[in-house]
């Protein structure tokens, strides 16, 4: 869980993600933005949504979740940012904005944000100061504004000349049946730095 300070942007306050204060507007956000199956890949169902109801205090795997809010209105949460550590080490960035704050650039810059801040002086998880070298992100193949938006801010295949990596991933609805879908993975090294 996220147990570091605010970070702040020319346009964003990202502060430590918070079930009391993050999850209702994130778990509306899920429901209405359209895009639940993209973004969690398997289809809505109110048994799927609630598996993210405490998502910004999750333990367990070095979670570190930034709830973002522009800076000129701080009660109104329009995303998150962060990352997670895998069962093998390597460590995944994760991002939601809502769907009508999205092509303003705030995703864009609330990464960089956390990206500077990881590679820099670190994050805070649960009380623990993390650092790291390399981070990657997955996405749905089909999902062109996310690949864009990774490839953006210096995301790339694993040799900067490659394409993504196109990997099957499985995801299992409340059905128990298993979805496979086709993501992508991408690779950020800190030679990568953006600024």
């Amino acid at each position: 869980m996220n147990t570091g300070r605010k970070i702040e942007t020319k346009r964003l306050n990202l502060l430590p993600g918070v079930n009391m204060r993050d999850s209702k507007p994130f778990l509306k956000m899920l429901r209405e933005d359209g895009d639940f199956q993209g973004y969690c890949g398997v289809k809505f169902s109110e048994k799927n949504l609630s598996k993210f109801a405490t998502y910004f205090e999750r333990t367990g795997q070095e979670e570190c979740i930034y709830s973002i809010f522009p800076k000129d209105s701080m009660e109104k949460f329009i995303g998150y940012v962060g990352f997670h550590r895998e069962l093998n080490g390597d460590y995944e960035i994760e991002f939601y904005i809502a769907k009508n704050y999205r092509r303003k650039g705030y995703c864009e810059e609330a990464c960089k944000a956390v990206i500077k801040q990881i590679f820099g002086e670190g994050l805070s998880v649960d009380h623990n100061q993390i650092t790291v070298d390399r981070l990657y992100a997955t996405t749905l193949a089909e999902n062109t504004p996310t690949v864009e938006l990774l490839k953006k801010i210096g995301f790339h295949g694993d040799n900067p000349e490659d394409d993504p990596i196109l990997v099957m991933q499985g995801f299992m609805d409340e059905d128990k049946e298993i979805n496979i879908c086709p993501v992508i993975k991408m690779i950020y090294e800190e030679k990568s730095m953006c600024t």
